[in-house]
């Protein structure tokens, strides 16, 4: 009784109690309740973990940086559902991976879905002029190079080695390279930076090395599972697996044939280079994400990729994507010229999406035949606006480098990077509209 409550000292018309208010948070904690078990320890209330996620995002920290803000913000307290002050411990920043990784990409989808249905009926949700544009969203991983991958893979199974050694007695010496490897990466490094024929003999014998490895822990593998050792041999065979793909990859390299399936990162093999033909960086490695942006400036629906898809293949997927989520097509669509086809297959896009119109400028000399007309004109400026609402997604809402794990991370980061840019969006939107309906109110009484 002695508490003093939120209501009673904070800002009613701060931005992130403004936008707590639009939010169904009963609904979602109705949508993301299948995920909960009914028995055993109580988790963490929905909506605390929702408005931590949106909050990491909006405001671009880390997991361990979010649950700091929590404990020390007050607004962050009152956006997460508490009515007071909380001195103590409230969660950890393990509890964000487990709730990550317990909805997974279904239930993200559902906290979308949601969020989309309670604006809609708002009215704040308009589909009605639709941009789409393309981006590349990397991977938290460093650049790959022949003789780093060689070095890492290296370094990882004798560490292995070495946990295997505290439980189980090996026989046999096994020889890591460890001084020796480091030694020649140095010099790839340093010394044969300007001398390609210096390092293709160094990463050579780097490789040579690393193959030598990779064969000693093979046989390693074998007498662990022989011996009943399961799960260290498990874990063994698959570093020995990873290491036999980049030395072979490293020769078809030193041939000077190119790989058709390359393994770009050990914690994150199934990564893809994704060049979109821009002079720096001329490829980044990670997802394509499409995005469609209405004229409010909400990202009303997204699709990721893991391979170099094409502009024009990704069209459809958002279309259809916007009218699963808001119930309805757009009346106009525009895009860039990576989104050309023949005028026919465009015209039958058209009707089997429910678009009225579609402004997109074709490819060469020869114009559109609407390219005169002022509404297309007027589409192609509009479409312009996309391109600072990416550039805000990449440096202010952690869409710039995927830090979460595999292709269904991709998603979650694009899922809640979108959600919190979307949460800030419509607290605009609102405000706007309440003035507006002000304005009136005043206009009639006068």
């Amino acid at each position: 009784m002695f508490e003093t409550l939120f209501s009673d000292v904070l800002d009613p018309e701060h931005e992130l109690l403004r936008a707590a208010r639009l939010i169904d948070w009963d609904g979602l904690h109705d949508a993301l309740s299948m995920y909960y078990s009914p028995t055993g320890r109580r988790g963490k209330p929905v909506r605390l973990m929702v408005g931590i996620h949106i909050l990491k995002h909006r405001y671009d920290c880390s997991d361990e940086r979010a649950v700091e803000m929590l404990h020390e913000n007050a607004y962050w307290q009152c956006f997460c559902g508490f009515n007071s002050f909380q001195t103590g411990q409230i969660l950890e920043a393990s509890s964000l991976v487990k709730f990550r990784n317990r909805i997974g990409t279904d239930g993200m989808k559902r906290i979308e879905a949601l969020l989309f249905k309670t604006w809609s009926d708002m009215g704040l949700a308009k589909t009605r002029r639709v941009s789409v544009d393309t981006t590349a969203q990397t991977k938290n991983i460093a650049y790959p190079t022949d003789a780093d991958l060689l070095h890492r893979i290296r370094e990882k199974i004798a560490g292995q080695i070495k946990r295997v050694r505290e439980e189980v007695t090996l026989r046999k010496p096994f020889r890591t390279y460890s001084r020796v490897g480091k030694k020649h990466l140095l010099r790839i490094k340093k010394l044969y930076r300007k001398k390609p024929e210096g390092r293709k003999e160094a990463i050579k014998k780097l490789k040579g090395m690393t193959c030598h490895v990779v064969e000693q822990a093979g046989r390693v593998a074998n007498s662990l599972y022989s011996r009943g050792f399961t799960k260290a041999g498990r874990e063994l065979n698959r570093l020995v697996s990873i290491g036999r793909k980049i030395v072979e990859q490293t020769t078809e390299v030193l041939a000077g044939t190119s790989p058709k399936h390359r393994i770009y990162s050990l914690h994150e093999p199934g990564v893809a280079v994704i060049k979109k033909g821009k002079s720096h960086p001329d490829c980044e490695f990670g997802a394509i994400v499409a995005l469609s942006r209405n004229d409010d400036g909400l990202i009303l629906s997204h699709v990721e990729y893991q391979h170099n898809e094409a502009d024009v293949k990704t069209l459809g997927p958002v279309i259809t994507g916007i009218k699963k989520t808001l119930g309805k097509s757009p009346r106009e669509v525009t895009g860039d010229r990576g989104f050309d086809q023949s005028l026919k297959k465009q015209e039958n896009c058209r009707r089997r999406w429910g678009v009225k119109r579609m402004a997109i400028p074709k490819k060469g000399k020869t114009p559109h035949p609407n390219s005169k007309e002022s509404w297309f004109r007027t589409a192609l400026k509009r479409r312009a606006a996309i391109e600072p609402v990416i550039g805000h997604l990449k440096c202010d809402y952690r869409m710039d480098r995927c830090r979460y794990k595999g292709a269904v991370g991709d998603t979650v980061n694009v899922v809640w990077a979108t959600v919190a840019w979307n949460t800030k969006k419509i607290v605009h939107l609102h405000r706007k509209r309440e003035e507006r309906q002000a304005a009136r109110r005043m206009k009639r009484a006068a």
